[in-house]
């Protein structure tokens, strides 16, 4: 009898490790979801919209709009690659950085060699 609770006893403990596993593992799509909206550069003020979560992938800068192709999503950081006026494509980077109180979140955003923070405005 005992043998058999024990055994029981180790289904529901692997059980529930499975799901708190799968509970943790945070999906790119949210990631993803939670990052497009509407930013603002903080050095100029230039506004920025970036569009990750849905069939049209595209950051517009200003008022000029490029495609983007998510080709990584690790940890806090997004790799693109973007399609320039001269149809070459460029490495981008997004990364979260989390505020002190780990509930909010700004932007480290790099392109061409350059590095802008940016603050979310309106999400998506």
């Amino acid at each position: 009898m005992k043998y058999r609770d024990l055994r029981y006893f180790c289904l529901a403990l692997a059980f529930v490790l499975c799901m708190v596993f799968i509970g943790c593992s945070g999906g790119s799509g949210n990631k993803l979801t939670d990052i497009s909206g509407i930013w603002k550069r903080s050095n100029d003020g230039t506004m920025i919209e970036i569009s990750l979560a849905g069939e049209q992938n595209f950051l517009k800068i200003g008022d000029k709009t490029v495609e983007a192709t998510v080709k990584s999503v690790q940890n806090d950081l997004i790799s693109l690659d973007v399609k320039s006026d001269n149809n070459q494509t460029e490495k981008w980077t997004l990364m979260q950085v989390w505020d002190d109180n780990g509930s909010t979140f700004s932007l480290a955003f790099r392109h061409n060699g350059t590095k802008d923070n940016l603050t979310l405005i309106k999400k998506l």
